[in-house]
C-alpha cells in the first residue's frame, strides 16, 4: 500500500430528515436496478481511479467493488481528497490536527481489512467542509493524474453534502476533458434523500452484489474507523455515523449510477 501526498459550510446536521433503510429496502425502484459484473464497471486493461472526499467514504461507498478489483489484479489509485479533519465540533478534544493523523490512518487499517494492499493512496489535502472553494484546483489535479483508458469513481455531485457535490462536478469535468469514463457514488443520498426524490437518475443506476464474506469483511472495514463511530465523549455529541446511517451500507450490494 504506497501513500502520496499532493498537498495543497457546514454539512447538514446527521439527525435532520433522515431516510430510514426500510424505506429503502422497501422501494420497488431499487429492487428493480439490474446487476452488474464488476468487468462491466471496469475492464480488465483499466485502471481504477476512487476520488473520495473524506477517509471513510471509499469503504462506504465502494468497498465491493474495491474488493472485485483487487481480486481481479486490478491497479487501483485512491485519490483522498481532504484528511476530514472537520468532521468533529470546534469544542472536541479530537482537534483538527489530530483528525488529519487519525482519519487517513483509519483508511489505511480499514483497507488492510478488506484485503487490498496492492493500491496506491495520494492525500490531496484540501480543507474538509471546504472543498467547493477549491474545485477548480481539485480539477487540475486529478487532470494531471489521469489516464483516458482510467475509471473515475467518484461520490455523486447531487449526494447531499457540500464537499461530495464538489467532487462529483471536479471529477465529472476532469473525466470529460480527459476522455475516460465517470462512474457516481452515492453515499449520503441514502439519508438525506428519499425514493422518490426527483434528482436521483434510477435509469443509471446498476446494482453490484456482495458476497456473504465481502459484506463481512465490508462491515469489518467500517468498524476501523472509531473516529466516527463512536459518541464524542469530550463534548457529549452523538457518532459521525450512528447505526442509522451505517445500515444503508449494509447491504448485500452497492449502487452505482452508471
Amino acid at each position: 500500500m504506497a501513500t502520496l501526498t499532493l498537498t495543497e459550510e457546514n454539512p447538514p446536521e446527521i439527525g435532520h430528515a433522515a431516510t430510514d433503510e426500510a424505506r429503502w429496502r422497501d422501494n420497488p425502484r431499487l429492487a428493480r436496478v439490474p446487476q452488474v459484473h464488476p468487468e462491466t464497471l471496469v475492464s480488465s486493461d483499466s485502471r481504477a481511479v476512487i476520488v473520495a472526499p473524506h477517509p471513510d467514504d471509499e469503504v462506504l461507498g465502494c468497498a465491493g467493488l474495491l474488493m472485485h478489483l483487487a481480486r481481479s489484479g486490478h491497479e487501483i489509485l485512491l485519490i483522498a481528497v481532504s484528511d476530514g479533519e472537520r468532521s468533529h465540533s470546534s469544542e472536541s478534544a479530537f482537534s483538527s490536527d489530530l483528525l488529519s493523523h487519525v482519519r487517513p490512518a483509519e483508511t489505511s487499517v480499514a483497507l488492510t481489512a478488506l484485503g487490498i494492499g496492492n493500491i496506491t493512496i495520494m492525500r490531496a489535502q484540501l480543507p474538509d467542509r471546504r472543498v467547493g472553494e477549491h474545485q477548480r484546483k481539485l480539477q487540475d489535479l486529478l487532470g494531471a493524474y489521469l489516464q483516458r483508458s482510467d475509471v473515475v469513481f467518484a461520490s455523486w455531485h447531487r449526494d447531499g453534502h457540500p464537499d461530495h457535490e464538489a467532487v462529483g462536478l471536479a471529477s465529472r469535468d476532469a473525466a470529460r476533458a480527459i476522455g475516460c469514463r465517470l462512474i457516481e457514488i452515492p453515499i449520503w443520498m441514502w439519508h438525506w434523500r428519499t425514493p422518490d426524490h426527483q434528482d436521483i437518475p434510477w435509469q443509471r443506476a446498476r446494482k453490484l452484489a456482495l458476497d456473504p464474506d465481502m459484506q463481512a469483511r465490508k462491515k469489518a472495514a467500517l468498524e476501523c474507523y472509531r473516529s466516527q463511530l463512536e459518541p464524542d465523549r469530550s463534548t457529549g455529541n452523538a457518532a459521525i455515523l450512528p447505526p442509522e446511517v451505517l445500515a444503508h451500507f449494509q447491504r448485500d450490494f452497492e449502487i452505482y449510477f452508471v
